[in-house]
């Protein structure tokens, strides 16, 4: 039995977990993208909605040894649920990014434009990527303590999504922003111990949006860069934002940047209800934060890239 001249039984399997609420696009079209635009002739294939936080990572658990691909649909946030039951196997995980900030897919170079990403899936480039994980949680793209924290804490219960929400959060937060101490050791070499105002722990190069908080980092080479970025004068402002936004953030004298396998963040202040982030939502904050980077433990459907 054939389809389109090609054996039905060499079909993969993919399996599409879609996050209704996250971003700001309206996903009600993407049952009817996928029918139109999936190569059916090189896959079969089934969608799943997430209702709650964190069902997406059993879903995609409970599914793994089911199919060859489990395609994340939703942010940064959703991808980092799907991905943890599919690192360390042959499962391959797949983005369509609709998400505020899209900081992996960007990172990634795969299209924030629906049929362009399933189009992506119909050519069946696969690249192997790093993951970190902190504790036994993995994640994928950026994790971090101090004012980036703050604000997915925030974000978190906005009302509104997207990038102009994110940004009046932070305007309207990094004047009254307090840091706190903490220590941090690298590969058994201490770094720091003072209060930073952020430490971001990146296997990409950015938060989402083309924000670039480690412009230097590379997704494959089994480490994770630490960026330690210092309270900035409030004229300074506007540089740092261009800096960032312009990779250019290594030349402030205000950031710092190592690498690393292996990272520890001690908290040294008596501070109760501090988060940190993990791919942009927020987590509960330890007093001890270990780090570990798992080289090359991810399979992703995307072109390769650094």
């Amino acid at each position: 039995m054939t389809d389109r001249g090609r054996t039905v039984a060499s079909k993969k399997k993919i399996l599409f977990i879609i996050n209704p609420k996250s971003g700001t696009s309206n996903k009600r079209n993407i049952p009817a993208l996928l029918e139109k635009h999936l190569d059916k002739g090189l896959f079969s294939y089934e969608t799943l909605y997430t209702s709650y936080a964190g069902e997406a990572i059993k879903i995609s658990e409970a599914n793994r040894d089911q199919f060859d691909i489990i395609v994340a649909i939703g942010g940064d946030g959703t991808i980092n649920e799907v991905a943890g039951p599919l690192t360390h196997s042959n499962t391959i995980l797949g983005i369509i990014p609709c998400g505020s900030g899209n900081g992996l897919a960007r990172h990634l170079k795969i299209p924030r434009n629906i049929k362009k990403a399933i189009k992506l899936l119909n050519k069946n480039c696969i690249t192997t990527i790093d993951t970190i994980t902190l504790d036994k949680k993995v994640f994928l793209n950026v994790a971090g303590v101090g004012f980036d924290a703050h604000i997915a804490q925030l974000f978190a219960t906005a009302e509104k999504r997207g990038f102009f929400s994110y940004a009046k959060l932070t305007i309207q937060e990094i004047r009254k922003f307090t840091s706190i101490d903490y220590q941090l050791v690298i590969d058994g070499q201490e770094k720091l111990a003072k209060a930073p105002f952020l430490i971001s722990i990146a296997n990409s190069t950015q938060y989402g949006n083309n924000a670039h908080i480690a412009p230097n980092a590379l997704i494959s080479d089994g480490l994770m860069d630490v960026c330690v970025l210092r309270k900035v004068p409030f004229w300074y402002y506007p540089v740092l934002a261009y800096r960032m936004f312009t990779g250019t953030l290594t030349k402030s004298k205000y950031y710092q940047t190592w690498q690393g396998k292996e990272v520890q963040i001690k908290l040294l202040s008596d501070t109760h209800g501090e988060h940190m982030h993990i791919d942009g939502d927020p987590y509960a904050i330890s007093n001890i934060m270990k780090l570990k980077v798992n080289p090359l433990s991810l399979k992703v459907a995307c072109q390769a890239v650094t």
